[in-house]
């Protein structure tokens, strides 16, 4: 799949003879190596989270309170007409 459509198709025997499942491969080791690099750079370091951890022992910071993550059930409220019901049966009787 290459942006939503189909790129490369065939048996697999006939894939690995053309080469194309290497190309694949590479591709992915590459995408998979630029990525670990992206988080690695986005974490922080030790020194940085030692400092941070001694800025949180401050008692004038205020905790936020959690957002929720799951909305709470709803129950519409509300009635069918009896029209609605009367047009429903003489349709089914038809």
């Amino acid at each position: 799949m290459l942006d939503g459509r189909i790129d490369t198709q065939g048996a697999l025997a006939d894939l690995r003879a053309q080469g194309v499942l290497d190309e694949i491969a590479q591709a992915e080791e590459v995408k998979s190596h630029e990525n670990e690099q992206r988080v690695s750079a986005g974490s922080p370091s030790a020194e940085e989270i030692a400092a941070e951890s001694v800025e949180d022992t401050n008692p004038a910071r205020e905790t936020k309170r959690p957002r929720k993550l799951i909305k709470d059930e709803e129950r519409p409220e509300g009635g069918v007409k009896w029209n609605i019901y009367n047009t429903y049966l003489k349709a089914s009787c038809v």
